[in-house]
């Protein structure tokens, strides 16, 4: 036991690693004399760890398909049996890295990243983040149907903010860091940069400045400089001939591809949601188990190599036009619902890579359809179906710009730009047409939780009411008279008064005008009680609320101040906000933002 004045085993046994932690963050602060100058050599650390991290995650993958296949050729087993067990294996041991190594936890993916980078500051869990990328990797290696983009987005992200609180880097430059280590995991992932540091502001930050773009885009490249040193530096899909519009007639197939597309994409969106509530309902894991395996087993045999592999990576773009539009179309709904099962089954994985592959295989389809009907065009399927693939990732995931660059940096291909803008924005509005949410957004809003784009609402939404609450207003006695109001409200500088009873119950908000023109009634025709006068119309926020949605009410309800009551108690006043009060809480958050 150690004693007061000690210093505990542990303690002295990170000591050194804390002091190496002092020293590099004292290095790296003496880089500039700006704070610039030192996120960017943050940022900098941050996109290499990343990209090494990435490489271990696919390493790790390759390992366990070299083990499987190695199984697989020593066993005398039919298909039959041997794809379904590999499928059921990889579930096991991904519900049990899940379960053991995150407790069972429902997030660590990219929706939880977007909201503990707006809301908590950038602080992930290193410990959860690792023991789901390690079951990714098995149910990926083992024939499981699910990306490998959203293990690297969350890695990447969780790397950078246990590094930046590791280096002791302010609450802020977590935030960024963690940011940035997510646009250098996909970076790293699809040898993309742009549509990496895209990604980081469109859909985990919603917004960067100059000040933050900067350390985006050097993580980024670092991250792929990385990668490509170990895979080398070749686009991620090759393409069999550089694609482009050579009538404007063209154009009218990929707007109904557009369409199309952002029906798909929600499908895809709302049946992996739906596949986890109704797997859900099974009791039994090993039921859940085998109906996966069968599954998803049964559907890898069905369609052999065509399904198997990491989303893009499983789709030859060459034979494309070699198949029919009803096999394609049976492939990239197949490929929905092996993804949809084994995420729901096995608890973690990422929706990117198949939102591509259900993509190619819907734009082939189209494209074979099309020189089919139209063979004057001389369209060509494998340039429809890349188009394809950008427009159901901007459907599902809402985020068309990545979308485009992603697919335009996977391929090197220039020509295919306006089709990629045109398909990917047409899918992404008709999606949000048809339901609000994306592929992310559905688990927060599960949650209750709502994320809104922009510097200021990131600001807003991550402090609380009660950062600035005035917990000591001015009230009034539900049972005072007009006389004694009047008195009351004389001195104070409120224009609303929050009315109580004895027990201090919130019985409603009384505005001074009111007061002022009952006290100019007759004696007669005055309410008797500040209670008669109250409004009772009101809508009271919390201390646990948001700043955010502070500021709704206050504009829904046209006035000046609201009550705050408590979180347990929800008839219990305990103070006042105003807009003043939340205009100088939001002031000194921005100044915490420049800190």
């Amino acid at each position: 036991m150690t004693r007061p004045g000690e210093s505990s085993p542990l303690a002295a046994a990170t000591a050194p690693i804390r002091a190496v932690a002092g020293q590099v963050t004292d290095l790296v602060t003496a880089l500039g004399t700006d704070r610039q100058t030192t996120l960017l050599a943050l940022a900098a650390i941050t996109g290499t760890v990343v990209g090494l991290a990435v490489t271990v995650f696919y390493r790790l993958i390759d390992l366990v398909q070299a083990l499987v296949l190695r199984g697989a050729m020593g066993m005398l087993i039919s298909d039959l049996v041997l794809l379904p067990a590999f499928v059921a294996l990889g579930l096991m041991a991904s519900r049990a890295l899940v379960r053991w190594g995150a407790r069972g936890s429902s997030g660590e993916n990219v929706p939880d990243v977007m909201y503990r980078v707006s809301v908590k500051g950038g602080v992930i869990p290193l410990r959860p983040v690792l023991a789901k990328t390690a079951a990714a990797a098995a149910l990926i290696g083992t024939g499981g149907s699910v990306g490998a983009e959203g293990p690297v987005i969350v890695l990447g992200a969780g790397a950078a903010s246990r590094l930046g609180r590791f280096l002791r880097a302010s609450p802020q430059r977590v935030r960024t860091l963690a940011g940035c280590g997510a646009a250098a995991g996909l970076s790293a992932a699809f040898n993309a940069p742009i549509a990496g540091v895209i990604f980081g502001i469109e859909k985990i930050t919603g917004a960067a400045g100059g000040a933050a773009l900067g350390p985006y885009v050097v993580s980024s490249i670092l991250a792929a400089t990385v990668s490509r040193a170990i895979f080398g530096n070749r686009p991620v899909l090759a393409i069999p001939a550089e694609y482009g519009v050579r009538s404007a007639w063209e154009l009218v197939i990929y707007l109904v591809l557009g369409v199309l597309s952002g029906v798909v994409a929600v499908v895809y969106a709302r049946g992996v949601w739906r596949t986890q509530d109704v797997v859900s309902r099974i009791r039994s894991p090993v039921a859940q188990v085998v109906l996966g395996a069968l599954a998803v087993g049964g559907l890898d045999l069905l369609f052999r190599q065509d399904l198997w592999g990491q989303g893009h990576e499983s789709l030859d773009l060459n034979i494309v036009a070699l198949r029919t539009a009803p096999f394609l179309l049976g492939l990239a709904a197949a490929k929905l619902v092996a993804t949809a099962i084994t995420l729901a089954v096995g608890r973690t994985g990422g929706v990117f890579t198949p939102a591509l592959f259900i993509g190619a295989t819907l734009g082939g389809a189209f494209g074979v359809f099309t020189r089919y009907l139209v063979p004057e065009l001389g369209v060509a399927p494998q340039a429809v179906a890349l188009v394809g693939m950008a427009g159901v990732v901007a459907g599902a995931t809402h985020a068309p710009l990545t979308a485009i660059m992603m697919v335009f940096e996977m391929t090197g291909d220039y020509g295919l730009i306006m089709p990629l803008m045109l398909t990917s924005v047409l899918a992404y509005v008709v999606a949000r047409r048809l339901h609000p949410e994306s592929i992310y957004t559905e688990w927060l809003a599960r949650r209750g939780v709502v994320l809104t784009g922009g510097a200021d609402a990131v600001v807003l939404a991550r402090l609380t009411v009660g950062d600035c609450v005035n917990r000591s207003p001015t009230t009034l006695s539900a049972d005072a008279g007009i006389p004694a109001l009047l008195e009351q409200t004389r001195q104070s500088r409120q224009t609303e008064f929050p009315v109580v009873d004895g027990a201090g119950q919130l019985v409603g908000m009384l505005p001074l005008a009111a007061i002022r023109e009952a006290g100019e009634k007759p004696v007669e025709e005055r309410p008797a009680y500040a209670a008669d006068l109250a409004s009772r119309s009101i809508e009271p926020v919390t201390p646990d609320d948001s700043l955010l949605t502070a500021l709704s009410r206050l504009g829904s309800r046209d006035v000046e101040y609201l009550p705050v009551v408590s979180t347990r108690n929800r008839s219990r006043l305990v103070g006042i906000v105003s807009r003043h009060d939340l205009t100088a809480a939001y002031e000194r958050g921005l100044a915490l933002e420049d800190a």
